[in-house]
């Protein structure tokens, strides 16, 4: 049983388009898909038929950036209700909040001899959440620079030149938006920025889960934090935070593989909380 539960759509800064990547993962031998895009569920109705035709499990999900004073945190949220609306009108706030970080950072570009169009951006993106991949893209597209690799570490990573911090939602903020949907909120791939102090605090806003197994991972890592997940009594998930721009025929999938004894936790665990949702009665109209 091969589980991937961290993948990205061209609903927010992915390659392909949901149903695309579902046969990818079909093709990779997944058994189970995670679809967590930034900021939108808007690729999930598209996966779900998908993954029915292809006879694979798709798990809705939603990756949310959260700030903690210079820290950064991914927050994962799994078996979300993506029909809820008041998800939706968080995630559209999120959205809008991205377009206003593109616009400065294409200013920011310009700035620096590179002329590059919010409009090309935004075409990129097409109905998607904008992210800094559609930027780089379009820079490549214009000559500037010979790679998306190239765009990041020279431009527009953290700390250079045309980067431009995103919209400070706290890490409690992001577990709220998720819990409140009927998700099961996970701290995704910790190793790649400081701040592991906070694990134990995230635990008790309410992270069930933390994503040990990721290659953005060294194997320290991985051993540290599967001894949180154990000290907090953590689910240790897994993902590839497959986006396939240099990968489009996906054979990372399932690089990041999550053991099926956790994806079974995991999923009962969101049984166990949709039932309760049903038992809470309704307020008075």
């Amino acid at each position: 049983m091969r589980i991937d539960l961290h993948a990205h759509t061209n609903a927010s800064d992915g390659l392909l388009a949901p149903a695309e990547l579902v046969r990818a993962a079909r093709a990779a031998g997944l058994s189970v898909l995670g679809i967590t895009d930034h900021d939108t569920v808007n690729g999930i109705g598209e996966a779900l038929s998908a993954a029915e035709a292809e006879g694979i499990t798709l798990v809705p999900g939603v990756e949310i950036n959260a700030y903690r004073g210079a820290f950064e945190y991914h927050i994962l949220g799994y078996y979300i209700d993506h029909r809820d609306e008041r998800l939706g009108a968080a995630l559209s706030g999120l959205r809008a909040a991205r377009v206003a970080r593109m616009e400065k950072m294409a200013a920011l570009l310009c700035g620096l001899g590179m002329e590059v169009s919010p409009a090309d951006i935004l075409a990129l993106a097409g109905d998607g959440a904008v992210g800094r991949p559609h930027i780089a893209r379009a820079m490549v597209a214009r000559g500037h620079v010979a790679s998306i690799r190239e765009a990041f570490d020279k431009f527009i990573g953290d700390g250079k030149p045309a980067y431009a911090p995103r919209s400070k939602l706290s890490p409690s903020e992001a577990i709220g938006i998720i819990t409140a949907a009927g998700g099961l909120p996970v701290l995704a791939h910790p190793g790649i920025w400081p701040g592991d102090e906070l694990i134990p605090q995230l635990a008790a806003w309410g992270i069930v889960g933390i994503e040990a197994h990721t290659p953005q991972h060294t194997e320290e890592q991985v051993e540290r934090y599967l001894a949180s997940a154990r000290e907090l009594g953590l689910i240790v998930t897994g993902g590839s935070d497959y986006h396939g721009w240099n990968d489009p025929s996906g054979d990372s999938l399932g690089v990041g593989r999550m053991q099926p004894a956790e994806f079974d936790r995991l999923r009962g665990l969101a049984r166990a909380r949709a039932a309760e949702r049903e038992r809470i009665p309704l307020p008075p109209q």
